[in-house]
């Protein structure tokens, strides 16, 4: 008969075992390992947006040049913080932080044509910025932001829900194509993300050859928990988020759709527009999860429009009264047309009709 000796007990290979389940996760925990039962116990992972973003983990969004990933990048951004959904699904409230090393010129007006699309302040949003490349691959560096970060959630009260690294070309400080530069700049965001229960996601460039998935080393698709790719959707405007790759997650893809906002004049008194991702993406492209809606659900301002109607009842509304009540319900205060654009809205999915007389009612 063979003896075996387990750190600080000794078990034979007989069919009977002499330690009970229970003395073994405690000679486990007292020789440094994590035992199976201290696994079963563990909470299971909330996600940051449902289906798209874990709770915690590393995220790579990739695309070609003017795919909008600095768009998405920042509505993913402002929607945490101000607890909406995102691309149509359920997040997980709490403050952000943006590193945003390219576009600095065209922030100001991204974040108020997002502000006015939503009908919300932005101002007052929980979201702190760094607006120059940060060397990842430094350990100190990175020790230094996790500890600011850390004194902004004890100060504010606000825990870190989002961290977003806009470009990963421009925080490498290294060569993409080198396994070891690449690896260590992953390392650096899966330490971030595990220090603050956070999700780090990094905004990135697809390769030549699409299929082969992000720009530069092999280690950029292997290392990180999930891949989301966008690409150019079929209609103008429109492009799609594609799940590449996600740990425990199954694949699918969205419609992301970017409207033009004016956000105010210049000093030469011209308008200055931007995009933004309408609050009508996120429909599902494919089947993935069927618990995934097919249709997105209504923003805080569609879903007062609609009540505006159906307080009107069987008599419902001409055009013109049902976009001065939504007004005066708060919907459109600095941007008009916000109310009319959700009528359309409201039509295309077929919760409203317009009957002959042309009044607006609610689909029974």
């Amino acid at each position: 008969m063979m003896v075996f000796q387990y750190g600080i007990v000794e078990m034979t290979n007989t069919s009977s075992s002499v330690l009970s389940p229970r003395v073994f996760a405690q000679n486990a925990k007292a020789c440094g390992f994590t035992s199976l039962p201290e696994v079963l116990t563990r909470d299971f992972p909330l996600q940051l947006v449902r289906g798209l973003f874990p709770q915690v983990g590393t995220t790579c969004v990739y695309g070609a040049p003017g795919t909008g990933k600095s768009f998405v990048a920042l509505d993913v951004v402002l929607s945490v913080a101000a607890g909406l959904d995102v691309l149509g699904r359920r997040s997980l409230q709490g403050s952000a932080v943006y590193v945003s090393t390219e576009g600095k010129a065209g922030l100001k007006a991204r974040a108020i044509a997002w502000a006015k699309a939503r009908d919300i302040e932005v101002a007052v949003l929980p979201v702190a910025l760094i607006e120059e490349p940060i060397n990842l691959r430094d350990g100190d560096i990175v020790t230094t932001l996790i500890d600011r970060i850390r004194r902004l959630e004890v100060s504010s009260g606000v825990p870190c829900r989002f961290v977003c690294i806009d470009t990963l070309s421009q925080c490498l400080f290294g060569d993409e194509n080198r396994q070891e530069d690449v690896a260590e700049f992953t390392g650096a965001t899966t330490r971030i993300a595990n220090a603050l229960g956070a999700q780090v996601c990094v905004i990135h460039h697809s390769g030549k050859d699409r299929s082969k998935g992000a720009r530069g080393s092999s280690v950029i698709n292997g290392n990180f928990d999930t891949l989301l790719a966008l690409e150019e959707g079929d209609a103008e405007g429109q492009i799609v988020l594609r799940t590449d790759k996600q740990k425990n997650g199954c694949r699918e893809a969205v419609h992301i759709t970017l409207e033009r906002v004016a956000c105010g004049f210049d000093a030469d008194g011209e308008v200055v527009y931007s995009l933004v991702v309408s609050d009508e993406s996120g429909e599902l492209v494919e089947a993935g999860n069927d618990n995934q809606p097919l249709n997105p659900p209504l923003s805080a301002a569609g879903e007062k429009v609609l009540t505006v109607l159906r307080q009107a009842g069987v008599d419902g509304l001409e055009a013109l009264e049902w976009r001065k009540r939504a007004q005066a319900a708060g919907v459109g205060s600095d941007r008009p047309s916000t109310a009319h654009d959700w009528i359309k809205k409201l039509v295309a999915r077929g919760l409203v009709e317009v009957r002959p007389d042309g009044r607006y009612v609610v689909r029974q």
